[in-house]
């Protein structure tokens, strides 16, 4: 299994959070191996965001 991470954002118009797939350096959809892997990068994110964005992990089958 792999891990993603989506980064929630508040529509300021709706007041709903829509959701962002995070991406690496190369446009790719950024995965991780392990949950753990995975949740540390989500609490760093989460820790240096100036705008209070919230982020979530999400698991994704072999088959995605």
């Amino acid at each position: 299994m792999s891990y993603i991470i989506i980064k929630l954002i508040k529509d300021q118009k709706s007041d709903k959070e829509l959701p962002v797939v995070i991406l690496d350096t190369h446009g790719d959809v950024l995965e991780y191996n392990t949950v753990e892997e995975a949740e540390e990068m989500r609490a760093r994110f989460e820790v240096n965001s100036d705008s209070g964005y919230r982020y979530k992990i999400k698991k994704i089958g072999e088959n995605i």
